[in-house]
Order: C-alpha cells, then structure tokens, then sequence
C-alpha cells in the first residue's frame, strides 16, 4: 500500500517537474549577477500641464498659471538618475533623440511644410486644397512625433484645418481638430481679434469639451503609438504625467507604459503637495517589478545568434523565358533554413520541388517534375515582430522530363515518328542549369517562435553554355509558415 501512495505522489509530480524553466527576460534583479545586467533604459516624457483656464483662452499676454513640470520632471529624472541599473533619458534628451532620428525627420520637416502650404492656400481662398493639405500635415506631424518634440506646429496645423473644416460646413469634424489642436498644446492661445467671432466660439467650445473629456493618463496616444514610442527611443519604459488643476489644488496623473509588455503597468493619481514621497514610492516599486535583461557575454562583439530558422512554404513559379507559346506554371513547395551569423548577415540554404501544369496549347508533352537547390549569403533588417531580407545566392535547377514541341505531328505521333519536326522539339531531360538567383521576403512572428513568411525570387541561368537558351529565368513566389529554434 505504501509503495501504491508513493508512486501515485510520483505520477502527481511529474507535470510539475515537467515545466520549462523561467525564460531568462523575466529574471528579477535579484536573480541576475550584476557583472550581467544589462542597464534598464527609461525614458521621460514631457509632463503635460492641464492648469489651464478658459477665461484666458484669448489673453495671449495674461500672465500663466504656476508651471509645475519642470519640477515634476525633475523629481522623475532624479530618483531615476539614482537607481542602479536604470539609464534615464530626459525630456531633453527625449525631443532631441526624436528631433535627430533620420527617419522621422523627413516626415516633421515635410508636416511644417505641409502646414506653411495649407495657410497659403487658405489665404489665397482655396479651402477644398488648404483643407487637404492641412489634414497631410497633421498625419505626418503625429507620424513624426511632433506632439512629443514640439507640440506647437502640430497644433497650429489642427487649428487651421479646424478652420478650415468651419468654413466647409463642417462644424462636427471642425471640433474634432480644434479639440486635438488643445490634446497638442494644453497651454495654447489666441488673439481675440484674429479669428472671425464664430471662429473663437468654436475654440471655446473645443477647449471645454477637452478640458472635461481627456484622458489624463493617456496623452500621447494608445498603446500602440506608445510601443512604437518606446521602440524609436529604445527604452524599455515610458514614465509620463499630467498635471491639472482642482478646486482642492493641483492634481499629479502619473503613468508608467512598459514596452516589452505593451500595457500601461502602472497608474497614480495624487494631490500635488503629496507628490513628493508618493512618486519615489510610485516608482520604486514599479523598478523593483522590472524584469532585467541579461548581457551579451561579449558587448563589443557584433555576433548575433538568434538560432536556426526553419520554414515550409508552398510555392508558385513560371518561366519568363520557355519554348511553349504560353506560359505555364508549376506548383510546389519549399524548405528552407537561415541562419543569422552576425548582426544583419545570415547564410541560408532553400529546396523547391515543382510539378508543372499543362500550358494552353499543350505544348509541354507531360508533365514533370524539378527540384532547386538555392544557397548563399543573405541580408535582414528588422523592426518589432517584422523582419524583411534580401538573399543573393546560386542556384542549381535539375529538370525532370521535359519535353515541349509546337509540331502537332510530334503530339499525335510521337517524337521519334518520321512525320514529327524534330527541330521543333525542346528536349531538356534531366539538364542541370546553375545560375544565380535573388529572393527578397519578410517574416511576422505570430507567436513566440512561429513566424509567417512570405517571398518572391527569380533566377538567371548561364550554365550549361548554349543550353539556357530554350528555358530561362524562373519567377515564383513562396507563403508558409516556420519555426525559429
């Protein structure tokens, strides 16, 4: 009986034991040796201030009201500044990492000009093209960020193409851009007397609606553009806050977006007075949750394993260059495995086996089968789950039995038939061709190691001399699915 129990305890213990061990990414900082870790990157967020009035909405010269953020901002930057293993990146250095990204520059620059563009077509009259002008200018602002580097052009954008939009007979979408224009710039205002009275309503209109309908702890957007956020800074988190006032006093609303995770991990709302202490308290424990990455063993080195890809994929491909009078088309399927060496160089081999599909005039006698083998050096680029590559290599096609004529006595008759032409026959059984062949693709992962892939390739056959001049430059395209080991 005592065996029975122990071996039912036994059977019990195994699911248990069968557990795969903790991913290292989500170690806590104890678990890690510090000779290991790998410095946590956060990043500030402008503080947005809320402590706005309506009644100075059009008193441009009206002194402000107390400016919290800078002092906010610096509470942030110092308890960041003196945890261990914590890189923190200021509000500065957050507007300049954004203002000198070669990829967003394009886009800020082109909104400005958009912008300049817009009120120009509106001043000469053109509201139809001021008004899509305007709506480009305010697309590529948020694309570029400008909300965050410098709200200013982005919201003078909003305000004109609310303008715009008033001037149209749109009042319902007028206030939509004139609320964005206020969600850009909390603080902004505006000369009585520069708009048309209708206009100044609407903005008074706007800003209400605004005031009382923001969501404090979200005002850069979802969690989308937070992640996307996150992964142009590099940082691991974002910290940003908003400030607004109360009739108790101001009110601090503080937010934490953790990028690995994509969520906002952490919320806190606090009087200003108490913010001090609570926000130390916010934080430190929010840093003492954070997983901690490990090093490369070697930080200077720039090898990159991220393990063997492997992939099937069905497949399509035709012939630009055949002795048929139409193309026809073969179906087939592919294995391929890849294999990242260094940071954007990996080496890949591929197998393709195709069966070939009868062409309208049946020129193709029967049908038949082809198997490639393609290999070389290939080149990624990646950005989140998405990673896309362009593959130089060689190629080397074996061709089955293929036989192609356009003489129908050679159809009816056979090809050894005396009546058959036999300078119409193209008889390439069992050829081998070597050429080069180029593939350009992309990969989503959709799960932890599973990855869909898609890509298209063609080749150049040059080898047997004199024997690529019949059947030459294979195109097709490939779809599946694989498995990053």
């Amino acid at each position: 009986m005592k065996w029975l129990l122990a071996a039912l305890v036994l059977l019990g213990a195994l699911p248990v034991l069968a557990q795969p061990i903790a991913d290292p990414a989500a170690l806590r900082a104890a678990d890690v040796p510090d000779a290991r870790k790998s410095p946590r990157v956060v990043a500030i967020l402008p503080v947005r201030s809320h402590d706005v009035a309506v009644t100075d909405l059009f008193s441009p010269d009206a002194p402000r009201q107390s400016d919290w953020t800078p002092a906010i901002e610096a509470q942030l930057l110092a308890l960041l500044q003196s945890t261990p293993m914590v890189r923190a990146l200021s509000p500065d250095q957050v507007r300049l990492a954004l203002g000198q990204d070669p990829t967003l520059q394009p886009l800020q620059q082109l909104a400005q000009q958009r912008y300049r563009q817009g009120l120009e077509q509106y001043l000469n009259l053109s509201t139809d093209s001021a008004t899509q002008t305007l709506v480009s200018a305010v697309e590529m602002g948020r694309a570029g960020f400008l909300d965050v580097m410098d709200p200013k052009p982005l919201a003078d954008a909003q305000v004109m193409l609310g303008v715009c939009l008033l001037d149209r007979g749109e009042p319902a979408k007028a206030h939509i851009a004139l609320r964005d224009a206020f969600a850009a710039q909390p603080d902004k205002r505006f000369r009585g007397n520069f708009f048309a009275p209708a206009v100044n309503v609407e903005l008074a209109k706007a800003f209400v609606d605004w005031r009382e309908t923001s969501d404090l702890t979200r005002p850069y957007g979802d969690h989308r553009r937070l992640h996307t956020l996150a992964d142009r800074l590099g940082a691991d988190g974002l910290v940003y806050a908003t400030v607004r006032a109360t009739p108790e006093g101001p009110e601090v609303w503080l937010a934490i977006f953790d990028a690995r995770r994509r969520v906002v991990d952490s919320e806190l709302r606090v009087p200003l007075r108490d913010s001090a202490a609570k926000v130390d308290a916010f934080l430190a424990r929010w840093l003492a949750c954070v997983p901690v990455a490990e090093t490369e063993p070697d930080p200077t080195s720039i090898r990159r394993d991220d393990g063997v890809r492997l992939d099937m994929s069905g497949g399509y491909a035709l012939y630009l260059k055949q002795p048929t009078r139409q193309n026809f088309h073969s179906m087939g399927f592919s294995i391929g495995v890849a294999h990242e060496f260094r940071n954007g160089i990996e080496w890949f081999g591929r197998a393709n086996m195709y069966t070939s599909l009868s062409d309208p005039y049946r020129d193709v006698l029967h049908a038949f089968n082809s198997v490639r083998i393609i290999g070389g050096l290939g080149f990624t680029w990646r950005h989140g789950p998405l990673r896309l590559y362009a593959r130089p290599g060689l190629d080397a096609h074996l061709l089955g039995d293929f036989v192609a004529t356009t003489d129908p006595n050679c159809k009816f008759f056979g090809t050894d038939h005396p009546l058959c032409d036999k300078t119409s026959v193209a008889d390439l059984q069992q050829r081998l061709l070597f050429g080069l062949n180029l593939a350009v693709g992309a990969s989503v992962h959709i799960g932890r190691n599973f990855f869909v892939q898609m890509q298209g390739s063609s080749s150049l056959y040059f080898l047997p001399f004199g024997g690529t001049e019949k059947l030459n430059y294979p195109t097709g395209g490939d779809l599946g699915l694989g498995y990053s080991f």
